[in-house]
């Protein structure tokens, strides 16, 4: 017999129901009441059971209105370089990628500004659609030197990282990297392909890697306000010294 609280149980209970779905993001909880009927228990017990989960932010509650299942928000943290999907993997998330599109492209006068090469520079041009579990949580469009990598295979980032395809077809070795965030408004055709209306705001990701110096990759990424966080960690080493 379990020695946990009655509250614990009742907590595991509907901690399994959130993750199985059968309790929606956003969507509301049943009334203590109706919980109590259903797990055969006070309803002290329950507010105990809620008051637990709402501590692990799996719920929140609305004053007047009942209370809600808290939609899971993916974190990443930006002390070091990363891989979005190689740390999602790490977390044990499935990692989904759906090509949009993909095409070999001439700069145009903007872009060879942007990115430092001359308008005659041909670059492949691949929009990824990134998605954890049934989640669909940013558009990334990359810019990539036909110059430096001859040629992609689309097939294989359906499924894999970029950055281990381009170190291991090609070497690279990015020495640094630099990334901008913005908030942005999505326009109608993100919305559709992140499946978010427009109250739900983006933060437009930009990203430029460097191998000796040189830009070898730029990706502008679409990120999703209401399920992507990102972490800074800052350090004052002279507190050590």
């Amino acid at each position: 017999m379990s020695n946990s609280p009655l509250y614990m149980t009742i907590y595991d209970s509907i901690l399994l129901a959130i993750q199985n779905g059968e309790y929606a993001e956003n969507s509301p909880l049943p009334t203590e009441r109706n919980l109590a009927e259903k797990y055969h228990v006070s309803r002290s017990t329950i507010r105990q059971a809620l008051e637990t989960l709402k501590e692990h932010n799996y719920i929140y509650t609305i004053h007047g209105n009942g209370t809600f299942v808290k939609p899971q928000v993916f974190e990443q943290s930006l002390f070091k370089f990363y891989s979005f999907t190689d740390e999602l993997k790490n977390s044990n998330n499935l990692i989904h990628n759906e090509v949009i599109d993909y095409e070999l492209i001439t700069l145009d006068r903007d872009l060879a500004i942007k990115l430092g090469y001359s308008t005659n520079d041909r670059f492949h041009k691949l929009i990824r659609l990134r998605s954890v579990k049934d989640y669909p949580l940013m558009i990334e469009t990359t810019y990539l030197p036909q110059n430096r990598f001859f040629k992609l295979n689309i097939e294989l980032l359906k499924t894999g990282s970029l950055y281990t395809f381009l170190k291991e077809k090609y070497s690279l070795q990015v020495d640094r990297a630099t990334e901008t965030f913005k908030p942005i408004i999505p326009n109608v055709k993100d919305r559709a392909l992140l499946n978010i209306t427009a109250s739900i705001p983006c933060t437009l990701l930009e990203r430029y890697s460097y191998e000796e110096n040189v830009m070898v990759e730029y990706t502008a990424s679409v990120v999703r306000g209401d399920k992507y966080s990102f972490k800074v960690e800052l350090r004052n080493d002279l507190l050590y010294e």
